[in-house]
């Protein structure tokens, strides 16, 4: 399992926590590509992510939010809360005109 897309999507399906924090999801998938960093300092591999052969936090950041456009089962608690609200505001400024 090389593939980002599906290390990620097997993260945000194991791991539900991950859904609502990057930083989970980045620490799950160094994890997975590099079980052998895990012990380094958080300095340390973010100024050497490439070395170590990990994609960049932007990319894992992105690709969790692909995954969770194209699988909404896999979003998580604060984007079901931020929709709620949304639809909330809908409601109540439609009233109004």
């Amino acid at each position: 399992m090389n593939d980002l897309s599906d290390i990620v999507k097997k993260i945000l399906t194991e791991h539900k926590e991950a859904r609502d924090d990057d930083f989970k999801v980045i620490g799950w998938v160094v994890k997975a590509m590099r079980p052998d960093i895990m012990g380094y300092s958080f300095g340390s591999v973010l100024w050497n992510h490439a070395a170590f052969g990990l994609p960049s936090f932007e990319t894992i950041r992105r690709t969790r939010q692909k995954i969770q456009h194209d699988h909404p089962e896999l979003r998580g608690e604060l984007y079901l809360k931020r929709m709620e609200k949304q639809t909330e505001f809908i409601e109540k400024f439609s009233e109004v005109s």
